[in-house]
């Protein structure tokens, strides 16, 4: 996006969002004009869904796999896991590749069976298991920490059945003889696995702090006088945010958009458990 010079913007960091905000104020008004012209703002959006994987998640995807390559958490050969169903899965599976890794997504059996089709073709391992509660310990963001933990269990074990003595065993074809391997659903030159934890992990936030960010700052020539976001996992409005404040401060706005998840509201209203499911309509 070429830099712009308002007076003061506001920008979207996606302009999907302004394009439907656009297409909702049309069809009311019937009126042939954008969203800048009906507030008298000039609106700009940030296009994140022209990355390789459609989305912002692609930033977030580089940062954790970066940082963890650098903290020798991760190694060339081996297994980013996550749980999810959604951006986030589709940029690790697109990223993961680039850097000699593969990815394991463990999503929920009543996710959108196209969504699996599309993490497969991308050469994602795709584990699809029953929905149960948030804070059951086989929940699919749960299952796919463990699966990160099975993939370093799994690779300690190769090393040291390939050695005896000292001595690496017979190999056919770069394959050893143990058994375990056959059954396991990682393969046997997997050098470990990492669990990219989107929404714990500050990789996140410093993909946009250290990113976009900027970016945004640079391409409006400093002219802002507030930011929109959706937020997921809240990595995209809280790194943009803080470093635009920084910047701003005490003069931007700020105005993210949260979707609850249906099963944060019931347990946060009851107290108990409940179950993650797609609703109908």
């Amino acid at each position: 996006m070429a830099p712009v010079n308002p007076t003061g913007a506001i920008v979207a960091a996606a302009a999907i969002s302004i394009a439907i905000a656009s297409y909702y104020y049309l069809s009311k008004s019937n009126k042939k004009t954008n969203l800048s012209e009906a507030t008298g703002c000039e609106i700009l959006g940030k296009c994140e869904f022209l990355n390789p994987g459609g989305s912002v998640k692609d930033r977030v995807a580089v940062k954790i796999i970066e940082e963890a390559l650098e903290a020798g958490k991760l190694s060339r050969g081996g297994v980013v896991t996550e749980g999810s169903a959604g951006s986030t899965a589709i940029s690790l599976a697109t990223v993961a590749p680039t850097y000699g890794c593969k990815c394991h997504v463990v999503i929920p059996d009543d996710a959108a069976i196209e969504k699996s089709q599309i993490l497969e073709a991308l050469g994602a391992i795709v584990e699809r298991v029953r929905p149960v509660s948030i804070t059951h310990r086989d929940h699919y963001v749960n299952i796919a920490r463990r699966r990160a933990l099975e993939a370093n269990e799994f690779a300690s074990k190769h090393r040291k059945g390939d050695q005896v003595n000292g001595k690496e065993l017979e190999q056919i074809n770069g394959h050893g003889s143990d058994e375990a391997k056959k059954s396991s659903i990682f393969s046997s030159d997997c050098t470990g696995g990492f669990f990219a934890d989107q929404f714990e992990n500050l990789a996140n936030f410093r993909a946009h702090y250290e990113g976009t960010g900027p970016e945004i700052w640079e391409q409006t020539s400093g002219h802002l006088d507030a930011f929109v976001a959706a937020a997921g996992t809240g990595g995209t409005v809280a790194g943009v945010s803080r470093f635009l404040q920084v910047k701003f401060f005490p003069t931007l706005h700020l105005l993210f958009i949260y979707n609850w998840d249906v099963t944060e509201i019931l347990y946060l209203l009851t107290g108990k458990e409940s179950r993650h499911q797609v609703l109908p309509g």
